[in-house]
């Protein structure tokens, strides 16, 4: 082998590995976030309305790309419903705005790269109208009103998340930390 193909692989592995190294991160701070700040959530309808899952959606699909996104989703869903601080709509909520941004944020770095942060403000699209119909369809309330009233939870929830993980990529941003440094 060639040093430029062995360097070429070294830096997709340092790529990877801070990829991951990084969801990981993320769905510990996920946790904690959900777990031990009893005042960022409150359950209504069998939901738990918690700002900060969607904030940390947000971070990952923009920072760490769709898989690792969808990934810290899932790792964060399973960890909270196995300790009982979130519900069944953890799943379906978290992940199909972890999809959203993650492919909005893929969509803008080919586009228009300087704009990628925005894509946390399209985590709304999945988690409310995808997840959201998806509630409805796993735990209905009553007929077409129970969709809309989900769509409404699933809306308390993401909205203010993603707008805190916009405002903090931003920050980031600033910082000198973006997504340029995992891709």
């Amino acid at each position: 082998m060639n040093d430029e193909s062995t360097e070429k692989k070294a830096m997709i592995q340092n790529e990877l590995t801070k990829r991951v190294a990084t969801a990981g991160i993320f769905i510990a701070v996920g946790l904690v976030l959900s777990f031990l700040n009893p005042f960022a959530y409150f359950f209504l309808f069998g939901t738990k309305i918690n700002p900060f899952v969607h904030f940390i959606n947000a971070l990952t699909g923009v920072l760490i790309g769709l898989t690792f996104s969808c990934i810290v989703a899932l790792g964060i869903a399973i960890l909270r419903f196995a300790f009982g601080i979130g519900t069944i709509h953890a799943f379906h909520g978290g992940i199909s705005g972890a999809v959203v941004v993650g492919t909005s944020a893929y969509i803008l770095r080919k586009k228009k790269p300087e704009k990628v942060e925005f894509a946390a403000l399209t985590e709304p699209i999945g988690t409310v109208f995808i997840g959201g119909t998806i509630a409805q369809l796993i735990a209905p309330i009553g007929g077409i009103e129970g969709l809309f009233i989900y769509w409404g939870l699933f809306a308390a929830s993401c909205i203010p998340g993603c707008i805190l993980g916009f405002i903090m990529l931003k920050i980031l941003r600033r910082a000198g930390i973006s997504w340029e440094d995992y891709f």
